[in-house]
Formats: structure tokens, sequence, C-alpha cells
């Protein structure tokens, strides 16, 4: 209980970092060449115990031509672990998949759940920092309503973009969109996300 506490206090301690730095225009991403396809499945393997608890099926489908990217790879770990975090979290039953594949110079990750759904007047407030979706499930999960906010930053700084797309009661799909190849032009500056 105490190490569970330790961890919790911990990742928000990081993300109330992550979004002050975002919002102060100080935070810096990274440039390098990583093995794309063995962060997703390490991402993957990190969700797998948390689902395999809910009795979820947790499926991962990656393009047989994903290999090196260039980018931040710390940061684009990040964003897929806040996103197949979420989706299992809030999903109690059904399946949870994460779905990548590289067309066009880009990589485009959907992670799809079968969860209870986002309305779609809630989209709107979706990836605000603080602000969890009210969803009936929602309080009986801990979070900081930072994930979301903090992922769809990231994804900016490193030249994508998140979307999402919700069927209420049937499931919700984000997708994060990424260049393969960042370079110092394809990301903004940090300081315009403020």
């Amino acid at each position: 209980m105490v190490q569970g506490s330790a961890r919790h206090l911990l990742a928000l301690i990081n993300d109330v970092l992550d979004i002050s730095k975002i919002a102060a225009g100080e935070l810096r991403v990274s440039c390098a060449v990583f093995d794309l396809r063995a962060l997703l499945e390490r991402v993957v393997t990190a969700l797998r115990p948390m689902a395999e608890m809910k009795r979820l099926t947790l499926q991962a489908q990656i393009d047989p031509e994903i290999g090196d990217m260039t980018s931040d790879g710390r940061r684009v770990e990040q964003i897929l672990l806040n996103l197949l975090n979420n989706a299992v979290k809030f999903t109690e039953r059904g399946e949870v998949k994460l779905c990548a594949k590289s067309e066009d110079g880009l990589l485009r990750v959907a992670v799809s759940d079968t969860g209870v759904g986002i309305k779609s007047e809630d989209i709107a407030i979706l990836f605000q920092p603080f602000r969890q979706i009210d969803t009936g499930l929602a309080r009986n999960h801990e979070g900081t309503g930072l994930g979301l906010a903090i992922s769809r930053r990231l994804a900016e700084l490193l030249g994508g973009d998140i979307r999402v797309a919700s069927d209420w009661g049937k499931g919700t799909v984000f997708t994060v969109t990424l260049p393969l190849a960042m370079t110092q032009t394809t990301a903004p500056n940090p300081a315009v996300h403020t």
C-alpha cells in the first residue's frame, strides 16, 4: 500500500512538473534514433498485467514495416503509456487495442477500447488540464486530469497531434500522429504551446 501510494505521488509530481514546464514554454524535446517497434512492444507489455487483472483482452497490431523512428523516444513512450493506461483504466469489460502503422512518413497509433465512451459535449474539455470527465466511473479511479493534456501538448511539441472519436456507451478511439523523422523544423517552438 505504501509503495502504491508513493508511485501515485511520484506520478502526480511528474505530471505537475511537466504541465508547468509546458505552460512556461520550458519543456524541451530531444531528437534521436530509436527502435520504435521495441518501444511499442514495451508499452503494451507494461499495461498487460493491469488489463489481465480486469480480465480485459489487450491486443497489439504493429505494422511489419515499423522499425526505427527519429524523435524523443521518452516522450513518445509517455504519450502512448498515458493513452493505453486510460483505455485500460476506463474499460470494465471487452478489449483494448493498440494499432500502429506507418504511412507517408508518419506514425499513426490508434488506441481503442470498449469502455463507456465520451459524450460529444465533453470532448471539447477533454484535453484541458485538471479536468476529468464524469463518466460515472471517474470517481472510482485515481487521476490528476493531466495525462491527456500533457499527451496532446507533447504530441504537438513532437510535430504531431492527438485526435479522439467516441461513441457514448460503446467505446473510444484516440489516434496519435507523429512524424517518423522529426527535425528541428518539424517540431514547433515549445513557447508557442502555453
